[in-house]
């Protein structure tokens, strides 16, 4: 089956510093290895990235799309930005204004 890069970007209406990060981290999928929660400096933006299998890059997408439900309970705010990468191609989504 193969690959996919799954990447997040969701705008948090609370301030998020280290901590934050931290327990973001600790409850949205604790037990995968590969996930990766991070801010960006001076900004309310949180991006998360993890790696997955799907049959296809629409299936990855969904896949995606199920982990923008999962941080967005963990983090108040926005999912503007969910994006599944192959080795070919890739899809995104992107909220509206």
């Amino acid at each position: 089956m193969p690959s996919f890069t799954l990447s997040l970007a969701l705008r948090s209406s609370a301030p998020l510093d280290d901590d934050a990060v931290d327990r973001i981290r600790a409850a949205v999928r604790p037990d995968d290895p590969e996930l990766r929660v991070w801010r960006e400096p001076d900004r309310a933006v949180l991006h998360v990235a993890t790696e997955c299998t799907a049959v296809t890059l629409d299936a990855a997408l969904d896949l995606g799309m199920d982990l923008a439900d999962e941080v967005d309970e963990a983090c108040p705010g926005r999912v503007f930005e969910v994006a599944a990468m192959g080795d070919e191609d890739s899809q995104v989504w992107r909220s509206g204004p």
